[in-house]
């Protein structure tokens, strides 16, 4: 069963039933105890910096102790000592988000009626259960307010909706490359992932546990989640358009194969390992999470959302995020604004896409000087 959880995540246990905002059939779903896997940094004495990851991340968003070795964490460009969010300065926590496969319930977690685990059965998760959930380990662990809320992608939907839930407990929210909606584009591409997922001939309606895992099922849904990742200028600067032979795809099995061109090489590359360490079932549910995003359904427009929100609010973009592009965090700010709340749009000209808000070079030059000028104002 694959699994992102980091061996440094704690594990919080809570002794009561947690009930979840979409019912079924009428009934309320509630799962008996509730898990909740974080990691945290710096001084719990010092303003705390809540960390939100995306769709695929883990606890793990920094290491204090390897610092400079990208492969062990996923924002350490951001995180850590005098880095934008200081850990000598503040006190930051990153949690597994709800229905994932990182430590936090999900797919995976074992059902105390059957012992088996919930695989479909689970409840369906939304992004304001992720951050219920959130506010309650918070609570268990002592933490009276946050000075910021921040999060990429997925993480950012995490961050508006604290701003709009909890408006007394935030004071920052800062959402990057992230959005108030799916729009179509989203929703399109992550059908087609869940598809490839649950047409694997191992998926068995998610009752895989047992058995062999869809892996090539996996390994596909994230081939298409990466061509979304990197903009059309990136991968024809990234990739050469070399190939060795046009037999090439009528060889063998198409998970083994080599690929003809690099382009082809490099979504193996990035595929395969990542469907060895991450639940299919968690994935199908939080790109299920993700579709069904959409605060002005929620709350009848994006004026009426955030008409209670508090925090001050930093919204960063990027020019060549085609996934989420630029009108979205427009859609926010104008949503904001029209309520009269503090915010600050940051479109960051580069072309990289959607995955810049992760790139070293691009935190360091043009993402790091507004967030951490933010943070101290």
């Amino acid at each position: 069963m694959g699994s992102n959880q980091h061996p440094r995540a704690k594990v919080h246990r809570f002794q009561k039933p947690f009930v979840f905002e979409t019912p079924y059939l009428g009934k309320p779903e509630v799962i008996p105890a509730l898990e909740m896997a974080y990691e945290d940094w710096g001084d719990p004495r010092n303003p705390a910096i809540l960390v939100c990851h995306a769709l695929s991340g883990n606890t793990h968003c920094t290491d204090l102790e390897d610092p400079h070795d990208i492969r062990k964490s996923w924002w350490a460009a951001m995180v850590g000592p005098d880095r934008p969010i200081d850990t000598n300065r503040y006190y930051v926590l990153c949690i597994n988000m709800l229905g994932g496969c990182g430590g936090t319930s999900g797919p995976a977690t074992l059902n105390p009626d059957t012992g088996k685990p919930y695989g479909m059965h689970f409840p369906v998760v939304t992004v304001g259960d992720m951050v219920r959930t959130q506010r309650m380990l918070l609570d268990a662990l002592g933490v009276k307010r946050l000075h910021a809320v921040i999060g990429g992608s997925m993480g950012g939907f995490q961050a508006l909706v604290w701003s709009i839930k909890y408006p007394d407990f935030v004071e920052r929210s800062i959402p990057v490359a992230s959005s108030a909606y799916s729009n179509q584009f989203m929703i399109m591409t992550n059908r087609v992932q869940i598809d490839a997922i649950q047409l694997d001939r191992h998926y068995n309606d998610g009752d895989y546990y047992e058995n062999s895992e869809p892996l090539l099922g996996l390994a596909v849904a994230r081939e298409v989640g990466f061509t979304t990742f990197i903009s059309p200028i990136m991968m024809e600067r990234k990739f050469s358009k070399y190939h060795a032979s046009q037999r090439e795809p009528f060889a063998d099995a198409a998970f083994h194969r080599q690929r003809f061109h690099e382009a082809e090489d490099y979504l193996r590359r990035v595929s395969e390992p990542f469907s060895k360490d991450f639940d299919p079932n968690s994935m199908v549910y939080l790109l299920q999470t993700w579709n069904h995003f959409d605060l002005a359904i929620k709350y009848g427009s994006l004026a009426q959302a955030f008409e209670n929100v508090e925090a001050r609010t930093l919204l960063v973009g990027a020019s060549g995020d085609n996934l989420f592009p630029p009108y979205l965090a427009e859609d926010v700010r104008k949503g904001l604004e029209f309520n009269g709340k503090e915010v600050k749009l940051e479109i960051i000209e580069d072309d990289y896409g959607h995955d810049f808000f992760l790139i070293p070079e691009i935190i360091e030059t043009k993402l790091a000087p507004p967030i951490r000028a933010f943070l101290k104002d």
